[in-house]
């Protein structure tokens, strides 16, 4: 159905319960003569009493309505807060990696803000780039770059050996001087 069609049924059942309200209005109005005076004040009564019970059947689904709207904006409210905290939670881990990647692979101060990636390893991977290229442009060596004979154990360059007892007994060769 279209929304035509339903505004069309809606406004005929309007119109029949209009009309069914006023046949019924006539022939309250036939009984009402035929009750009498006393019939009639307690037929009114009657009315007043239930149009009073539908008034405040009407305003208690109103506050119900109330706070139904107001958990749902409770729940609203909780999801953005959800959300805000969300978003903060991504920002503070993706800081935590520039700073962690800027830890691992130096680079200048100048140059920090050239350190970019949406996670952990893209961070490491910039961080590294950045900071090789720095310390080919300024002549030093790489970070793990061996240094000349810095494994070399064999002896070869160290006279004393590479015992502790040779260690010992070049050190006290050296203070008898």
């Amino acid at each position: 159905m279209t929304e035509e069609e339903i505004a069309a049924k809606a406004a005929a059942d309007a119109e029949a319960k209009a009309a069914a309200d006023a046949a019924a209005a006539a022939e309250a109005a036939k009984a009402d003569e035929k009750l009498g005076e006393g019939g009639i004040k307690a037929l009114k009564a009657e009315r007043e009493a239930r149009e009073a019970a539908e008034k405040r059947a009407a305003e208690a689904e109103a506050k119900i309505q109330a706070a139904e709207d107001a958990k749902l904006s409770d729940i609203q409210r909780a999801q953005k807060e959800r959300d805000d905290q969300a978003a903060e939670n991504a920002k503070l881990k993706a800081t935590n990696a520039r700073l962690s990647a800027l830890a691992t692979h130096p680079v200048p101060e100048e140059y920090r803000d050239l350190v970019t990636g949406t996670d952990e390893a893209s961070f490491l991977a910039s961080a590294k780039k950045i900071s090789e290229l720095y310390a080919r442009a300024e002549g030093k060596p790489l970070k793990g770059s061996p240094v000349h004979d810095s494994g070399n154990r064999n002896g070869d360059t160290n006279p004393a050996g590479g015992s502790l007892a040779a260690g010992q007994a070049l050190y006290e060769s050296r203070k008898k001087k």
